[in-house]
């Protein structure tokens, strides 16, 4: 029987999750799979690559004065507790998909006898399930891999279309003000640059003035000593001259220096919100590349087709149900066996009977969540670089306002409480 024994198998079945977490990534799946088919149109992963890249490295500021420090702690702060969220998040479906690969190891350890029967209740699964498929006349292009993809996130696969959607309109409009702002970055710098050439050609010509002004009132002591002419008008004219001159260069000089303290803050606005439109950029196709390689699907239109399809297919099967006593009877049986084993979620082995029964199904099972999983550690890994580039601009930036120091660290206590 099953039952008998199952307290001399308690040992191993306590001791799967440290193997699983010890290996289960690269080491299960060494030699058994030579690939996978990518389930997103995705850019060039070259140009992808090197964007994500661009997008963990946060711009710094030009120049900063108590207010632009103030509001560059508490953005920061702000960016930091989104990406607390998302690293939380990430190491949630993190440990869901370990469990399931406990589950699978807990299987694979089952004694002989044990997962004979198991194997036999799938057997007996499948083929009602075959049985059940003779009967529909169905023209749909849904695949049953794709079917199974989809069952145990049945109840929330109009949500996740939606959030898709949601995801794809956002990435695009992520992209399209990364575009917008790094434009204006650059136009900024530009008006920068042509304002500190402006107060250099000022420079140069205060000197040329200077030159002439000096050269005039010489020359008029040598007229006035040579020819002994009343040269107080001149002198006058000289003086109006140089009067005026100067007062034209301090004015175009405060001009400038104002025009350059105004452009500098706008450039620390467009720094500011570029980096946190970037780390917007990071997690929102993060979670967009999951998703899809998540539930097999290319993008949001792919998935509502292959949902249409599937709910087509699901309303098809309600006509058939001669069998479904005896379907369920074996599912509960299935169920049992596996909970005796120790599977937590032993409910959606029903939908991967075929899993159970023919091992290379089971490898690519094996491969799907250890490929979820390698997304999720780079997910959490790109989300702690950032954290970690913002907290070191927090550094630098209080370093450099030792003056208000007390204030800034007040503001990043006061998130630290959130």
């Amino acid at each position: 029987m099953f039952f008998s024994g199952r307290r001399k198998k308690k040992k191993d079945h306590d001791n799967i999750e440290d193997v699983v977490k010890k290996g289960t990534d690269e080491e299960n799946l060494k030699g058994e799979i030579s690939g996978n088919s990518e389930s997103y149109e995705k850019k060039d992963d070259g140009i992808r690559k090197q964007m994500e890249q661009e997008m963990l490295t946060q711009d710094k500021p030009v120049t900063t004065g108590k207010t632009d420090a103030i509001r560059f702690v508490r953005n920061n702060c702000e960016a930091i507790a989104e990406n607390e969220r998302q690293i939380d998040e990430a190491k949630k479906e993190y440990e869901k998909v370990t469990s399931y690969l406990t589950d699978i190891q807990r299987i694979d350890m089952a004694r002989e006898d044990e997962y004979r029967e198991i194997k036999d209740i799938c057997k007996s699964i499948l083929t009602l399930t075959q049985e059940r498929s003779k009967y529909k006349n169905r023209n749909l292009t849904i695949s049953d891999a794709q079917m199974r993809k989809f069952e145990p996130f049945e109840d929330e696969l109009v949500d996740e279309i939606k959030k898709m959607y949601n995801a794809q309109a956002y990435q695009d409009a992520i992209e399209g003000d990364i575009k917008n702002l790094k434009k204006e970055k650059d136009s900024l710098y530009s008006q920068r640059k042509e304002i500190i050439a402006k107060q250099n050609a000022l420079k140069g010509m205060t000197k040329v003035l200077a030159v002439l002004i000096i050269s005039l009132i010489v020359l008029l002591i040598v007229i006035y000593y040579a020819t002994k002419t009343d040269m107080t008008l001149p002198y006058l004219g000289v003086v109006a001259l140089a009067g005026v001159s100067a007062a034209m260069l301090v004015f175009e000089s405060s001009k400038n220096r104002r025009d350059i303290i105004l452009v500098e803050r706008k450039i620390n606005k467009a720094i500011t919100l570029l980096n946190k439109v970037k780390i917007k950029y990071i997690n929102n196709i993060n979670v967009l590349d999951y998703n899809c390689n998540k539930f097999g699907v290319k993008n949001a239109k792919d998935f509502e087709e292959k949902w249409n399809e599937y709910c087509k297919m699901r309303e098809y099967e309600k006509k058939f149900r001669e069998n479904t006593e005896m379907l369920n009877a074996n599912n509960e049986n299935l169920v049992i066996m596996l909970k005796e084993l120790g599977v937590k979620d032993a409910d959606i082995w029903i939908s991967r009977c075929e899993a159970i029964v023919d091992s290379r199904e089971m490898v690519e099972i094996r491969h799907e969540l250890n490929q979820r999983r390698q997304m999720l550690r780079e997910r959490i890994e790109n989300n702690e670089k950032l954290k970690e580039g913002i907290i070191s601009q927090l550094d630098e930036m209080i370093n450099a306002h030792p003056e208000i120091k007390g204030e800034l660290l007040g503001i990043i206590k006061e998130y630290s409480n959130v």
